[in-house]
């Protein structure tokens, strides 16, 4: 403003250009207000889960935020295991056929899973199938002489609860399965809006700049700087925006991983 101010005693400027450029300042100081108003909720919010008094949050900047992993890989189908709603579908059919340790060992074969093709494995339709996994359990029944209806029909109800078991499980995984996928793909995604992001920032950067210059030769109005000011603006606040939507991206691969990727 007081750049704007100088040209304007100099007679190189109009007031136009002087309420155009305290309107922008003023814009950007409302918006830093809103962003001040969110950080102290969340520090507040973060402060009770931590169990402490209200109190700011130190905090590194956007550009020091990092993922210790790379996100380029696919993973285990194994990780999925950490995933409660996994763990409790496994638990419920370890109960249903009465499994060993060792047997559930095939509750997890050893496909990965990618942003792009979620189960990388041509065989998942084979997979889970109850005459290939528990065709020993089935075959090791022997039906006891007496009471032999009621045996039966409690037999035909516990199989019914087995494969019911079955799907349960094969329904969360699939569902697990396409939540890690998901997150990858938006990950990688975002992760490609920034590069163009940046790049449109940088140009618009550039044209602040090139602007200014005419202007100060003569060569272009205020007007024009204003607005590759306000576009450059724009174009920071949407990196920003972008970079932080690819770290909930992350987050949410973090969760759907059931809280890690080792």
């Amino acid at each position: 403003m007081e750049t704007t101010q100088a040209l304007k005693q100099a007679g190189s400027t109009t007031e136009v250009a002087v309420q155009q450029t305290q309107a922008l300042y003023y814009n950007a100081q409302a918006q830093l207000v809103g962003i001040k108003n969110n950080i102290h909720a969340l520090e507040n919010s973060i402060c009770i889960l931590l169990g402490i008094p209200s109190q700011p949050i130190a905090r590194n900047s956007l550009e020091g935020q990092s993922f210790p992993t790379d996100f380029n890989q696919g993973y285990a189908v194994s990780l999925l295991e950490n995933r409660p709603d996994v763990r409790k579908a496994e638990l419920d059919l370890i109960q249903a056929f009465e499994l060993t340790n060792v047997a559930r060992a095939a509750f997890y074969p050893t496909f990965t899973i990618t942003a792009r093709g979620g189960f990388s494995s041509q065989t998942f339709e084979n997979w889970l199938d109850t005459k290939s996994i528990f065709a020993n359990f089935i075959g090791g029944l022997v039906q006891p002489l007496l009471n032999k209806r009621q045996i039966r029909s409690q037999y035909e109800i516990s199989q019914a609860n087995r494969e019911t078991a079955l799907l349960k499980f094969k329904k969360t995984m699939l569902t697990a399965g396409k939540e890690v996928s998901d997150a990858l793909q938006n990950y990688h995604s975002q992760h490609e809006y920034i590069l163009l992001k940046t790049k449109e920032m940088e140009a618009y950067q550039k044209a602040t700049e090139y602007s200014q210059e005419l202007f100060n030769s003569g060569m272009a109005s205020y007007l024009e700087v204003i607005s590759a000011e306000v576009n450059r603006l724009n174009a920071e606040l949407s990196v920003a925006n972008a970079e932080f939507n690819k770290m909930q991206y992350g987050i949410m691969l973090y969760k759907a991983l059931g809280g890690g990727w080792k």
